[in-house]
């Protein structure tokens, strides 16, 4: 027998000690449980109807659609000129916006020039001018001549067009209404010199789209990336409109705006672009054309480029018309790599920013 005055053991305290914790264990245990029940009790709201569970994040988040890719397409060899920015992908359908035939527009570093003198110009630069004109960058460009448009839609067993009005072909009579037509007579249809070209052309690139062409890059004169051109002209059927457009002066049609913006917007999801004016000023060739290279994918839109008043400018002033534009004014400093942002107290009502292209700018 242990003595009952002696001091418990090692071993008979650890017994204790665990027996005690035990107890505690199975106590807090109650409690825990009784706390959680009581939760639920609560949410579950007296009037018995059970909490729904909270909705899961790929159940109620809605992802917004993004900037399609565009590309600049330009189909050469007609009086007229055939331009239209064709866009795909972002979560968005595919569609296309028509630069229609005579209008007047702002090509960085050669001032204003007609669609028609546009499509002239080489591919990279017609896209700059064509990505001017739509106030976003066109990532890609195709050109494609009529010959060449004309054996593709060969290929595709011919286009069914819905065409506007009646037209006389050769000795044929085609519309108006959904008209099947071979390569050779969309060809005859689009070579017209006619005051509804854009219509003609309008129509003829919906049905296109509509077939989507599979390209090869022989079907293509000039083109960036041959595989990113044939997929988006391949992407589907496409909306195609027509830009919005303005008389001015009499005779001069250009672009309404913002109903053009408004446009780009709503097809493509590309946001307004903020003005800018360039002007040379260290007498370089190509210099407006090079800057606006770089300013418009920055979300810019070049709306006068012209020589400054002298070439001896040594730094690259870029000045924000009013400090509203001052962060507008540090994108292009930004886009360009170089410069000095200088914050004028005037507004202008012509630009958000003017960018003075000195000597310390190299391509």
């Amino acid at each position: 027998m242990s003595d009952p005055g002696a001091r418990p053991s090692r071993a008979e305290r650890s017994d204790e000690v665990q027996k005690r914790w035990r107890t505690q264990g199975i106590v807090i245990g109650v409690v825990v449980v009784a706390i959680l029940l009581a939760i639920l009790v609560a949410r579950s709201g007296d009037d018995g109807v059970d909490a729904s569970p909270a909705p899961s994040a790929s159940s109620s988040a809605t992802v917004a659609a993004g900037p399609a890719q565009l590309l600049a397409l330009s189909v050469t060899g007609a009086p007229n000129a055939l331009l239209a920015t064709v866009g795909s992908g972002g979560g968005r359908p595919t569609a296309a916006v028509v630069l229609p035939p005579d209008l007047t527009l702002v090509m960085p570093g050669a001032g204003e020039v007609t669609t028609e003198q546009l499509q002239e110009l080489p591919g990279p630069s017609m896209r700059v001018g064509v990505s001017n004109a739509d106030g976003a960058w066109n990532g890609h460009y195709a050109v494609m001549d009529l010959d060449r448009f004309g054996a593709v839609i060969d290929r595709l067993g011919g286009l069914s067009v819905d065409l506007q009005d009646i037209y006389s072909v050769g000795a044929t009579v085609l519309g108006p209404g959904q008209t099947q037509l071979s390569g050779q007579q969309t060809v005859a249809l689009l070579q017209e010199n006619a005051d509804d070209t854009g219509a003609r052309w309008t129509s003829v690139l919906t049905s296109f789209l509509a077939a989507q062409p599979a390209l090869s890059p022989t079907d293509l004169a000039e083109t960036d990336d041959a595989q990113a051109a044939g997929d988006i002209l391949g992407s589907g059927p496409a909306r195609v409109d027509i830009a919005p457009t303005q008389v001015v002066g009499g005779s001069v049609l250009i672009a309404a705006q913002p109903s053009f913006d408004d446009l780009m917007a709503e097809v493509f999801g590309t946001p307004a672009p903020t003005r800018a004016e360039v002007l040379n000023g260290n007498g370089e060739p190509g210099v407006g054309e090079a800057v606006g290279a770089q300013l418009i994918p920055a979300g810019f839109r070049v709306v006068l480029s012209e020589n400054a008043d002298t070439f001896d400018h040594q730094i690259t002033d870029i000045v924000a018309a009013g400090p509203e534009n001052e962060s507008a004014a540090q994108e292009a400093r930004k886009a360009l790599g170089i410069g000095k942002v200088i914050v004028s107290e005037i507004a202008s009502g012509l630009a958000d920013v003017t960018v003075t292209v000195g000597k310390d700018y190299r391509p």
